[in-house]
Formats: structure tokens, C-alpha cells, sequence
């Protein structure tokens, strides 16, 4: 673009692209994207950035540009617009801009343009760093604070780069101004402690410190062998405590000192965490360190509340760090002699057993005893502000005290939390004390107002519960439920109630009698019927903590199902939070399928069932989720009742399963079970309104491996409860989706589909051959081939028995497909699948498909085709294999068919559930030519058969080809 005329053209473009107009805003970025490509265009973009008579906001808007724009087109390609000319021009202009520009923000997005362009080609840019480190060293105030502002971005994007040439180069630039950056930052920071008031000082102070933090932990391989980072990581833990003895004395409380000295914690933390072997040197300064802050009543009162939480983070990750432990000794018998065997291997490094030492030397019994207190009686009680959220919003508060996961990183509760349950971990010593604390408030609270007690209380509790598995050995919690915990649940006391109920919940899976469970149910039923929306959610938690638990036995809780499913009917509406119903809801669901049918007699069934659409009319996609999954145990619980449910079941199934909407990414997998949930319990005859549901499960066959089997067992269920119907309208669709990805499957999502397509054979007898033609030349194909594994290769050799039983003019369309494929003729193909049958046969384990591959056989013995009978010797010993596997004698000691006498009735009565689909499937089974064909009765009649269609005379010739101890196998199934 010309130079003048462009630059103005561009600028009103940048200034068209603030509006607010979304129109002018749309077509200027459009505009802008067009421009992206045109030689000269980031040139242009610095200029309109170095003009400070144009508009701020243009400016920062046209710094972003370049930015972004960097951040695309810089690497050199063979397509690359900028020219070498206009890289140098780039370079020289940021480096001018950057010492005259008056706009922060800008200044800041043009760092980022710099270390972007540095972290491609700092080979290339010779004069940047000491460019830099000129204006580190410049006695101009705002001329250094742009350089360290600079030079933190550009150090902080070079620390990613991981080849060993670059790693080299920054190691080098590390020790070239490690050194003055340390005495930069602590100038500054002596000059900041002097001047009695925040000022350039401390911003200069800070950005040397975060780029002192990268440095130290990356710019060397081994941080501890330099005295400069030795130096400097004490004297960052010397500053500390000065910077917050400083911000105690002037009360300052400035959002910048807080970052500068949580940095310094960082500083600390890194070196933890990336080296720990160098951190070995300074773990007593830093244990003393963590401790002081964290546990000491002067160092507490100097801390705010990030400060604090770094500290127990830093204790918990030095107890944890696996550098830090010593190799184990073992005791072990060698040559009948006690001797100590270290664990110890080559690679374990001295500093570990100094770490050890120094670990072993600070964690003394007194040591412990005042961590373990001060975490219980200092961190764990709930603080006047919890208590005030408790009253101004209960249900926000519950659900901030059950958050987990990683908020330990940033909340002190959860920091104090897992931090003593490390302790608990590594020294038996805190169960000790934690047992005497809790002698100390063993006796039941007297007076409900004792603010104090009640709050030491409730921290004791918390930490019981959260060591419950520590201290199993240690302690009875039956008889502290019956002694103190049911009478304080008597008091008016909601803190003490919400805490109960919860540690009831902690120690259910843990250590509680049988005895005692009912007593727990009861109590749990009390908490529900609370006043205090807290205390009902804390119950439910706990509920569900204790209907998971593996000892949970039905009938024990059966008595108090119907209160107890009533008041969590009265939380589920009574709460407003999504969060909140989300969890109750999956208390719900694990109430319903732990009770199973018996909740059927809940009159609160019929109302949750009404509930339920009002829920699923809301925007939160989990708390949709939470419904799904209610409805799925909903529907195993009522069985055939189930149908109820569908006007408001069938169109969450169409939504959650239609990967058209936005929802499915959130609810296809629950919908996929609560669609096969119902498809089980569909009646028969069934209703229409299901074959509705199946245009959203073709899609669903190739998608992902991952949601291939609940789709394939739906297409099983359509078989059993629609047959020919399915078979006829969806069979040959299904089979085509499958065909399309059977090659990418493993060998499970393989058999899967195998065993698809044979139950759509065996269901639909007339519909289904013609269903499966679009995959069977892949079985014939794979059957004809027999490479494959015994499991997999018998699936295929029962798909192509049934197709042979059941049409023969598919079976014959499948040889003509390998026929064509292969070069052969029908006949060579159908001798090369009878020789697999034949050789296989011995391998299979299923004594079903063995049946079924051995009846496939004399079947086409009985076509009498000459490639056929020349393998009469493999066939009658796959039979006679077969026979020997499936023959068992009755109570008269006659040898039968074992297959031939199951009774598929006979499991109706038994104790398992038994839905719709599980008696279609033995009624299926019951007309299955496997379980209705005598084989030893077939194998007599086709071999007679045989002699009568080819002559006594040829059929001898035919015996003769059979070898003697095949015959011996044969010979007492034909007499």
C-alpha cells in the first residue's frame, strides 16, 4: 500500500473497527483479514502504533493486529509475506517504540510481539538482548521498567523452548544477567523498604522477580551447584518475611505487593517442584520457612490468606516429594541368617538421604503435635464469614464446602485439609494427638449457645472424618455414635447437625457395624427433615455415600425408604441452584437402583415422574444429565410400568441422542441406556412409538468405537421386539453403517457387530438374509480367508452356517462375491470355506457354534457335490468332535443332545431380574435350530440319506476315503 495514503486508509479502517456498529465493526475486520497477506501491511500497523497524535484505542487495537498477525506469518515458509527487509524494519521500529511510547497497554502487547519474534529467530536478533540489558542498567526509571517488562516476556516465552541447542542458549543468557537481575531486585527492594510508601520502586522490583523465578529454575540443569541462585533463594525467603513485616507496619495493603510477595512463595514452590534435588539445600530454611507462616502465632499474624495457603502447600509438598525419602530397608533370611536389605539402586542420589535426615530432624513428635493442633484448632473451624454465608445464601455455602479436586491450590479450607490428611499419612504420631484432642471434647455439648465449643467440635469432626482410614485401627466409631453423636443431633445446634450427617457419611464405607446402620438411617432421615437447608444437603451427600457403600443391604434400609424418599422428593424442589438438585437428583438415583422394584410402593414416585419434565426444561446440560440418569433407574425399578414414562421418556431420548443437537454432546451416552433400559421393557406385542426412535441410531454405528456397543445392543433389542419389521425396514441400512467401518474396528467392536448381524438372522428368518447382504461379502471374505482368531473366526463361520441353513440364495451371492474377489469359481470358494469349517471346528470353544458349524456341514454333505463329499472324511470328524463335546448321559444313563434338553423356562422364578427382552430371548433360543435339532439323529439321517441319493456301491468308494480312527470316532453315533 502507498505510503501516505495507505497508512491513513488503514487508520480509519482500525478506527471503523472500534465502533460499536456491529455492521461497520464486521465489514472493517473483514477488510482488515484481507489486508493480512499484503506486503508492508505490519509495517504500516507500527507506524499507526508510534503516532501518539492518533487515537489510544485505534493504537491498542492496531498493536493487537500486530500481535496476532506476528503470531501467524513470522515463521518462515515457503507462502511467508514479509519480506527480510521488512522483518528489519520491524525489529528496529519495536525497538524505538518501545522506549517512547506512553501507553502501558501498548507497551505491553508490543513485549509480546518482541518475545514472539525472539522465541522464532533470537539467532537472528543479536542486538536484543543487549539491548535490553542497556536499558536494564539505564538510570531512567521508565526506560527500566519497559525493559524488564520486556524482558520478562521475552524470557518467559524462550523458557518453553526444549531443544537442546535452544535450552543451551538460554542457559548461557541466564548466567550472563542472573547476577545483576538479583542485585537490581534487591536494590529495589531495599529502596521500596526505605521509602515508607509503595512507588516505582516495587513495580521495577516485581518484574525482576518473576524473571528471576524462570531463571533460577530454568536457565540452569542443576540450580543448587551456583552460588547466585543459592544467594538469591535465601535471600527470597529473608525478603519474605520482611516484605510482610513491612505491610504489617504501614497497613498496606496494595493489590501489587500482594502479587510481589506471593511471587516470592512461587519462587520457592518452583524450585520445589522442578528441581527437588536442588531444593535439598535450603529444605530446613524452607520447612522453618512454611512453618513459621503457617503454624506459628507471629508468623499467622502477618499473613493474608494467599500467603497462608502457599505455606501449607509448600509443608505438604516437601512431606510428599518422593526425592525426599530414603530407599526402605527390609529385613529378610539369607543363608538362614536375619539380615537388612536396602532398596537402594545406583541412581539414588546423597541429597536424598540428606533430605531424609533433614525431614527426620524437623518432623520430631513435639513438631507434629503443634501442626496437627494448630490445623485443627486454627484452620479447620469455620470461620465467622462461612457462618455469615451459611445464613445469607445456605445453599451456595454447601456447595463451596463440597468442592474437591484441585481447589487446595487456591482455597485455604481445602490447603488445611489435604495437608492434614498428609500428615496422618506419613506420621503415625497425628493419630495420637488427634485421639487426645478428641478426649479433650469427648463429653456431649451441654450448652447449645457455646458458640466455641460448638465450633471446636465441628473442626475435630471434620478432621475425624477426613482421616477416617487412618484411624480405623485406632478408633470405635459405633460406640462415639451411640456415647456423644446421637445426642448432639438432639440439640438445636445446625452446625453440629450438618457436620454429623456428613462424617456419618465418611465413615459408613470405612468402619460401621451392621448393627449400626439402621440407627445411621434414621439419623440421616432426621437430618433430612431439617429446617436448615444445609443440613438436608449434607444428609443427602451422606445418603448417598452410604447407599454406594458395598455392605449396603436393602432390607435393612427398607423401613425408612418411604421418609426418606419423600423429604429428597422436598429437597429436590426446595433447592434452587442447579448444583444443588444435580446432586440430590443423584442421590435419587442411587436410592432407586439400590431398592430397585420396591420403590415401585413409594408414593413419591408418581410425583418425581411428574417433577422431572420441569427439570429437564432447564439450560444446565449436567443438571439434564442428572435426569437422564434418574430416569434410567426410574425405568429398571418399575420394569413394565416403565411405559408410563414415555411421552416425557421419548423425546429426551430423541434429543439426547440426535447428534444434530447441541445436547448430545452432554446426555447421548446416558440416553443411548435409558433407550436400551426401555427397549428391554417393551411389551408385547410392542407399540409403534419405539420404531419412531430409529432414524437417530443409524448415525450412531459410526461415530466412534465408543458409542458402537450400546448401539449395536439396541440393535439387538429392535431384532427381538420387531423382528421382520426391523429387519425389512432398517435391516439393510444398519448393515451398510456397519459395513462402512468394520475394517477400522478392533477385534471387540468386530464381534460386536457379528453378533448383530446373526441375531438379526436369527430373529427374521425371511427378512433378514436380504438385511445383511450389504456386509456379507467381508464374512465370506474373512470366513473364506480363516486367519483370524478361534473367537473371532467362529462368528464368521456362524453367520455364513445360518445364512446357509436359512437362504441359500444369499449364501450362494456370498461365494460369488469371494469368487469374484479372488478369481475363483463358486465351487472353489464353497470347498475352500467347507476345508476351513472342517479344520477349524476343533478350535472353537463354544460347543453352540460348534453345533451350528457342524449342522452347516452335514447340510452340505446332503447337496451331494463332489468337492464337498471329497472332504466327507473332515466332515464326519468335525461332527463326531462336536457330538463328543455336546453328548451327555440323562438319569437313565442314556447319552442325548445336552443341547436339546435346556429348559429355557426353568429361570423365570430365580431371584434376578427378569425383563421383556430376557424371555424374548429364551424364546428365541427355544426355536433355535442349535437347541431343537437332535445332531446325532441328523448325522444318522443325512449319512443314510447320502447312501440312497449316490448308491451303496459309490457311498462305500466315499467311506473308503474316511480314515480308520475317524470312523471309530463316527461309528457309535450312526449305529
Amino acid at each position: 500500500m502507498e505510503e501516505t495514503n495507505g497508512i491513513c486508509v488503514l487508520y480509519e479502517t482500525l478506527q471503523r473497527a472500534t465502533s460499536q456498529n456491529p455492521e461497520v465493526l464486521k465489514g472493517a475486520e473483514h477488510k482488515l483479514a484481507s489486508w493480512e497477506n499484503q506486503n508492508g501491511f505490519y509495517t504500516a500497523l507500527l507506524k499507526i502504533i508510534a503516532n501518539p497524535s492518533f487515537d489510544l484505542n485505534t493504537r491498542f487495537l492496531a498493536a493487537i493486529h500486530l500481535k496476532n498477525g506476528i503470531e501467524k506469518h513470522w515463521r518462515k515458509t515457503p507462502n511467508c509475506i514479509i519480506s527480510d527487509e521488512e522483518r528489519a524494519a520491524i525489529k528496529g521500529s519495536l525497538e524505538q517504540i518501545m522506549l517512547v511510547e506512553p501507553a502501558i497497554n501498548i507497551v505491553t502487547q508490543l513485549a509480546i510481539v518482541i518475545s514472539k519474534i525472539a522465541r522464532l529467530e533470537i539467532r537472528e536478533w543479536p542486538s536484543l538482548l543487549p539491548c535490553l540489558l542497556e536499558w536494564i542498567r539505564s538510570s531512567d526509571v521508565d526506560k527500566q521498567y519497559r525493559a524488564l517488562l520486556v524482558t520478562y516476556h521475552v524470557i518467559k516465552i524462550l523458557s518453553t523452548k526444549r531443544l537442546t541447542g535452544d535450552r543451551k542458549i538460554f542457559q548461557d543468557m541466564a548466567k550472563e544477567i542472573f547476577d545483576y537481575l538479583c542485585g537490581l531486585w534487591d536494590t529495589l527492594f531495599l529502596d521500596w523498604a526505605s521509602s515508607g510508601a509503595s512507588g516505582d520502586s516495587i513495580y521495577r522490583a516485581h518484574y525482576s522477580l518473576k524473571v528471576l523465578r524462570i531463571l533460577c529454575v530454568r536457565g540452569y540443569k542443576t540450580p543448587h551447584e551456583s552460588d547466585s541462585v543459592k544467594k538469591f533463594m535465601f535471600t527470597v525467603m529473608q525478603r519474605a518475611k520482611e516484605t510482610l513485616e513491612i505491610r504489617s507496619t504501614r497497613q498496606d495493603t496494595s493489590t501489587l505487593l500482594e502479587k510481589h510477595i506471593i511471587t516470592m512463595w512461587k519462587v520457592v514452590a518452583d524450585l520445589l517442584e522442578i528441581h527437588p534435588l536442588s531444593f535439598v539445600p535450603f529444605l530446613s530454611t524452607g520447612l522453618e520457612f512454611a512453618a513459621y507462616f503457617g503454624f506459628s502465632e507471629e508468623g499467622r499474624a502477618l499473613v493474608f490468606e494467599r500467603v497462608a495457603i502457599h505455606s501449607l502447600n509448600l509443608m505438604k509438598a516437601i512431606i510428599l516429594c518422593t526425592e525426599f525419602r530414603a530407599p526402605r530397608t527390609l529385613e529378610a533370611n539369607i543363608g538362614g541368617r536375619r539380615s537388612s536389605v536396602s532398596m537402594a539402586t545406583p541412581e539414588t542420589s546423597p541429597l536424598t538421604y540428606e533430605a531424609a535426615e533433614v525431614k527426620n530432624r524437623f518432623f520430631t513428635d513435639e513438631t507434629l503435635t503443634v501442626l496437627v493442633r494448630v490445623l485443627a484448632t486454627r484452620y479447620l473451624p469455620l470461620t465467622q464469614a462461612e457462618l455469615e454465608s451459611w445464613n445469607e445464601d445456605p445453599e451456595e455455602f454447601a456447595l463451596r464446602m463440597e468442592e474437591s479436586g484441585e481447589t487446595w491450590k487456591y482455597n485455604l479450607r481445602q490447603s488445611a485439609e489435604t495437608l492434614f490428611v498428609t500428615l496422618f499419612k506419613e506420621f503415625h504420631k497425628s493419630v495420637d494427638v488427634l485421639l487426645g484432642l478428641l478426649n479433650e471434647f469427648q463429653a456431649p455439648l451441654k450448652d447449645p449457645q457455646d458458640l466455641q465449643t460448638i465450633l471446636a467440635k465441628d473442626a475435630l469432626y471434620n478432621a475425624a472424618g477426613i482421616t477416617a482410614y487412618e484411624l480405623y485401627d485406632e478408633f470405635s466409631f459405633d460406640s462415639w455414635l451411640t456415647a456423644t453423636l446421637i445426642h448432639e443431633l438432639s440439640l438445636p445446634v445446625p452446625v453440629l447437625h450438618r457436620r454429623i450427617t456428613w462424617l456419618v457419611g465418611q465413615w459408613t464405607g470405612v468402619k460401621v457395624s451392621p448393627d449400626s446402620r439402621p440407627t445411621i438411617y434414621a439419623l440421616l432421615r432426621s437430618g433430612l427433615s431439617s429446617p436448615d437447608i444445609v443440613v438436608r444437603l449434607s444428609s443427602s451427600q451422606a445418603l448417598r455415600l452410604c447407599l454406594d457403600d458395598f455392605e449396603f443391604v436393602p432390607e435393612q434400609f427398607l423401613p425408612f425408604m418411604q421418609d426418606t424418599f419423600h423429604y429428597l422428593f422436598g429437597l429436590l424442589k426446595d433447592v434452587r441452584e442447579s448444583d444443588n438438585k444435580m446432586r440430590v437428583l443423584h442421590t435419587m438415583s442411587f436410592l432407586i437402583e439400590r431398592m430397585g422394584p420396591q420403590i415401585k410402593t413409594s408414593a413419591q414416585i408418581a410425583s418425581l415422574t411428574q417433577y422431572l419434565p420441569l427439570l429437564w426444561n432447564t439450560e444446565h446440560n449436567m443438571l439434564k444429565a442428572a435426569v437422564v440418569s434418574t430416569c434410567i433407574q426410574l425405568v429398571h425399578a418399575l420394569g413394565t410400568d416403565a411405559l408410563a414414562l414415555r411421552e416425557f421418556v421419548f423425546p429426551i431420548i430423541r434429543i439426547a441422542t440426535d447428534l444434530n443437537t447441541p445436547e448430545h454432546v452432554y446426555l447421548l451416552e446416558d440416553g443411548l441406556d435409558l433407550w436400551h433400559a426401555l427397549m428391554e421393557y417393551a411389551p408385547d406385542p410392542p407399540e409403534d412409538s419405539f420404531i419412531q426412535l430409529v432414524d437417530n441410531l443409524i448415525p450412531l454405528l459410526t461415530i466412534s468405537t465408543e458409542h458402537l456397543k450400546p448401539s449395536v445392543a439396541l440393535v439387538n433389542c429392535y431384532a427381538l421386539v420387531y423382528p421382520e419389521v426391523f429387519a425389512e425396514r432398517f435391516g439393510a441400512l444398519v448393515c451398510a453403517e456397519l459395513n462402512s467401518s468394520i475394517n477400522d474396528m478392533r477385534v471387540e467392536g468386530i464381534t460386536m457387530v457379528l453378533r448383530g448381524v446373526e441375531t438379526l438372522l436369527r430373529t427374521s428368518p425371511t427378512s433378514g438374509p436380504h438385511a445383511v447382504k450389504p456386509i456379507i461379502g467381508k464374512i465370506f471374505q474373512a470366513a473364506h480367508d480363516g486367519l483370524d482368531t478361534p473367537m473371532l473366526l467362529s462368528l464368521y463361520l456362524s453367520v455364513v452356517s445360518r445364512l446357509l441353513l436359512i437362504s441359500e440364495p444369499v449364501f450362494q451371492l456370498g461365494l460369488e462375491f469371494v469368487a469374484s474377489s479372488e478369481g475363483k469359481t463358486t465351487h472353489e470358494v464353497l470347498t475352500t470355506i467347507t476345508d476351513v469349517m472342517c479344520n477349524k471346528v476343533s478350535y472353537i470353544v463354544q460347543p453352540e457354534r460348534k453345533k451350528l458349524i457342524s449342522i452347516a456341514l452335514l447340510k452340505l454333505m446332503s447337496t451331494c457335490e463332489q468337492n464337498v463329499l471329497h472332504r466327507l472324511c473332515g466332515i464326519f470328524l468335525a461332527v463326531a468332535e462336536t457330538l463328543n463335546d455336546i453328548m451327555k448321559s440323562d438319569l437313565t444313563g442314556k447319552f442325548i443332545d445336552s443341547l436339546c434338553v435346556i429348559d429355557f423356562e426353568s429361570t423365570r422364578d430365580s431371584d434376578e431380574v427378569v425383563t421383556e427382552n430376557d424371555l424374548r430371548k429364551k424364546r428365541l433360543a427355544a426355536r433355535d435350530v442349535v437347541y431343537t435339532v437332535d445332531l446325532v439323529q441328523l448325522f444318522r439321517n443325512e449319512v443314510n440319506n447320502l447312501r440312497i441319493r449316490v448308491g451303496d456301491a459309490h457311498f462305500t468308494e466315499l467311506l473308503s476315503t474316511v480314515d480308520v480312527e475317524t470312523m471309530q470316532m463316527a461309528k457309535p453315533f450312526l449305529e
